[in-house]
């Protein structure tokens, strides 16, 4: 049996949270985005696979294959190579930028490398064994809808330290106390228990509106989960400041470009 036929027999449900549209032609509409919990760790998805997915082996055997596996992707991928993942998905590398002509040479800050994911045909079938269920409203007290990196050109994926970030969402302006307030790029601890990352842009933002926040993005640590969150006092009203700081973080990660 296939990858892929294994995944079809179970319908997945996917539940999302409904916001207000901020596309052009598409104002007072609602989108809806998916309540993501948090990111699984390749050793969580091993262990699901040992106690959910009929997996036999040992646990510790199949974390340390993944992980030679895992290995000899990015390897592979470096060298230039796309690699397709049982027909569900592909990764491949890509070099950003323009060149003026035939010999304008490489520049590695104008013609960055970067890596894209491609859906292929198994996993765009299986999206028609989910169910999507609606929890209706997001809370109406501020949110992030998006955040696009501005060197590559992603949204909801990367950022690129140094590059410019483009932050969309409701009710996020930063006001308050400079020391107190601002945007931040937060990690978890990885592994669970070890201490959380918390990183502030500290370069002065081009554009700090209740809708879009536009800045620079800190150097940040690669091959970490980080979630982007805003600390303001502002409530929606510029006269009338929350006495309390608020915190509004992304339901989504993204990464180091």
């Amino acid at each position: 049996m296939s990858v892929i036929d294994d995944v079809e027999q179970v319908l997945h449900r996917i539940r999302v949270k409904l916001y207000p549209s901020h596309l052009p032609g598409k104002e007072g509409e609602l989108i809806a985005r998916t309540e993501n919990e948090r990111s699984l760790l390749s050793e969580e998805v091993c262990k699901s696979a040992k106690e959910r997915g009929g997996f036999t082996g040992s646990l510790d055997d199949l974390n340390e294959h993944v992980t030679i596996f895992l290995r000899e992707t990015a390897h592979q991928l470096c060298d230039g190579y796309e690699v397709n993942f049982g027909g569900l998905f592909a990764i491949y590398p890509n070099v950003g930028g323009v060149f003026a002509n035939e010999y304008d040479p490489v520049d590695k800050d104008k013609h960055k490398v970067n890596f894209r994911f491609r859906t292929l045909s198994g996993l765009r079938r299986l999206a028609d064994r989910i169910e999507v269920v609606s929890v209706g409203l997001a809370a109406a007290s501020g949110y992030i809808t998006e955040v696009s990196d501005v060197t590559t050109g992603l949204v909801n994926e990367t950022v690129t330290s140094g590059g410019i970030f483009m932050l969309t969402g409701n009710k996020i302006k930063v006001a308050g106390q400079p020391d107190q307030t601002g945007v931040f790029f937060f990690a978890p601890g990885s592994p669970p228990g070890s201490p959380d990352e918390s990183v502030k842009v500290t370069a002065n933002f081009a554009i700090n509106d209740p809708s879009q926040i536009v800045g620079t993005v800190p150097q940040l640590t690669a091959d970490k989960d980080w979630y982007i969150e805003v600390r303001t006092n502002y409530s929606g009203n510029s006269s009338n400041p929350l006495k309390e700081i608020r915190a509004i973080r992304s339901s989504f990660t993204v990464r180091q470009g």
